[in-house]
């Protein structure tokens, strides 16, 4: 029963990257950590399921690039065909594209990491560097899971985010968007899938619920809290252990799936929409037009490109 969320944590990045706050904070980044959350908790039982030896694992690969890859590539295409046919800059798009820019869109990865690389100059799908966070987790969580390295690299992460929270590491950069950061999010949804069926899960969930409330009390304390994102990564933390435990223990439903199948799709278009439709700022009227429209175009690159990708990942996980 994780589709819901995912749909509603999707239209909150879209909202945030249209302008919009809660309560003076960015729910986009409270909606990232969440999807950090997720996609560890989904990403064993997948691996447990269905890819569970070393044999397996380039399979598990492929299984990812299939469900990332084409509608990426179909809205970075999209996006593209926009640009260099409208020619209008954004802040996103701030030149025409060298080969460079080409490749590192296409491979995503680089997008990761760019305060260094400056690769948020021409970025087709702005939300994409989080992509190349994800894409970093898929190759490195069959390797913790096969020779038994999850605890070591949760501890790891958890030393690095701390040290970000705190400023001894730049907090933006290492406590949000590059993995030795937030591999920590990604790991306690591991562990939480692991522990889903018994009573370890509440207490997992609460206790990180209770942990990232009393950082957060001591960050204040010592003026750290509202450094970049601290707020918003904590609070992400708090609230999505419990909803990932409760939500993702409950029966599979078809509406749900329907619903969660949209999710990428607004993740990945709803810059497209501003950009060629919309605009910024944006009242209420138009928030809800922006919205809908990523949503109805979501859906329809879901039925045109996902579907029909969908069955070839459904057989290599029969095989």
């Amino acid at each position: 029963m994780l589709g819901t969320l995912r749909l509603v944590l999707a239209l909150l990045v879209a909202y945030s990257h249209a302008g919009g706050a809660i309560a003076g904070f960015n729910p986009g980044v409270v909606a990232v950590v969440c999807f950090y959350l997720i996609s560890g908790y989904v990403m064993t039982g997948l691996l447990r399921d269905h890819y569970p030896d070393a044999r397996r694992i380039p399979l598990f690969y492929v299984d990812r690039a299939l469900r990332l890859f084409p509608q990426y590539l179909t809205v970075a295409g999209l996006t593209l065909v926009w640009f260099v046919t409208i020619g209008r800059y954004t802040a996103f798009l701030q030149h025409a594209p060298a080969w460079p820019d080409l490749v590192n869109n296409l491979v995503v990865v680089p997008l990761n990491y760019f305060m260094y690389n400056g690769t948020d100059k021409f970025t087709l799908i702005p939300p994409a560097w989080s992509l190349g966070a994800e894409i970093q987790f898929y190759l490195l969580i069959p390797v913790l899971l096969l020779f038994r390295l999850r605890m070591l690299a949760f501890l790891t992460g958890l030393a690095v985010f701390g040290a970000a929270a705190w400023g001894y590491l730049h907090t933006d950069t290492f406590g949000y968007r590059l993995l030795p950061g937030v591999l920590l999010f990604f790991l306690l949804g591991s562990v939480l899938y692991d522990a889903r069926q018994s009573n370890r899960g509440v207490a997992i969930a609460a206790a990180g619920m209770l942990a990232a409330v009393a950082f957060g009390f001591v960050l204040s304390q010592s003026g750290h809290l509202m450094s970049p994102y601290n707020p918003e990564t904590l609070f992400g933390l708090a609230v999505g252990l419990p909803l990932v435990h409760f939500l993702g223990k409950l029966p599979q439903q078809t509406w749900d799936n329907r619903l969660g199948d949209l999710s990428y799709g607004v993740f990945l278009n709803h810059f497209l929409i501003q950009w060629a439709f919309v605009g910024q700022p944006l009242g209420v009227r138009q928030m809800v037009v922006y919205l809908t429209a990523a949503m109805m175009l979501s859906a329809l690159i879901q039925r045109l490109v996902e579907r029909p990708v969908l069955r070839w990942r459904r057989n290599l996980r029969t095989h």
